[in-house]
């Protein structure tokens, strides 16, 4: 097995991974609320809180406030244990793969990435703490305030970087690789504006599925080269 092909293979394990996760969070119970700023769900609004009082309105919206803080655990802990290594290695898996298309920004993309994930590893810490002590101190709130932030932005940075690779390799991947861009666009956008958090889980949903089905795309024709080639 080449090496392209062994990190393209890490690509879609780990995506399939990531986008089985996403849909997880879905399906805990008692996560769902009734509104959220920006038409985003339960989890990215308990990220983006300000004060604590932005805490206390979203955690008293739950239908049963104590089954709503259990769900959330949960839920931080599963996107500690295994949402965040996952995504962190499927991106950085597309990167290794196409490092020859452009080493350096290849190399920015993964520094991006792993500071992505760094800060999202903080951010848990931040919302564990506001969890021990609803509805939290703003103290606390304000060392979030800016990890979330810089999260989403380097994932947005990642994405676009995985972009600009992909329509470096001309043809169908040029479309893809807008795909993926306009994605981290759409990642950008949703950080000018609490009313706009929405856009933030719907930029990375563009973006990662669109890379799973290029790193499933990539896998298949290599395959298809390396019979050709016997």
């Amino acid at each position: 097995m080449s090496r392209t092909r062994a990190w393209w293979l890490a690509c879609t394990i780990a995506g399939i991974v990531t986008i089985a996760t996403s849909i997880y969070f879905g399906q805990i119970a008692n996560l769902a609320i009734p509104d959220s700023p920006g038409g985003a769900g339960s989890i990215i609004a308990f990220e983006i809180v300000r004060t604590p009082a932005d805490v206390a309105a979203l955690f008293d919206s739950a239908p049963d406030t104590g089954l709503f803080v259990a769900a959330m655990r949960h839920a931080t802990w599963v996107d500690a244990l295994v949402f965040i290594p996952a995504y962190t290695l499927f991106v950085c898996a597309a990167l290794m793969a196409m490092r020859p298309r452009g080493s350096k920004i290849a190399a920015a993309g993964i520094v991006a990435m792993l500071l992505a994930a760094l800060f999202d590893e903080l951010e848990g810490v931040q919302l564990f703490a506001i969890m021990d002590a609803l509805p939290g101190t703003q103290a606390t709130i304000d060392w979030l305030i800016p990890l979330v932030r810089a999260k989403f932005a380097l994932l947005g940075v990642a994405a676009m970087t995985i972009g600009w690779l992909l329509a470096r390799t001309g043809g169908w991947w040029r479309l893809a690789g807008l795909v993926v861009t306009i994605g981290g666009a759409v990642t950008m956008i949703g950080l000018s504006s609490d009313a706009r958090a929405g856009y933030l889980g719907l930029g990375g949903a563009l973006s990662w599925l669109t890379l799973l089905g290029v790193a499933m795309a990539s896998l298949w024709f290599e395959r298809g080269d390396r019979r050709h080639a016997d």
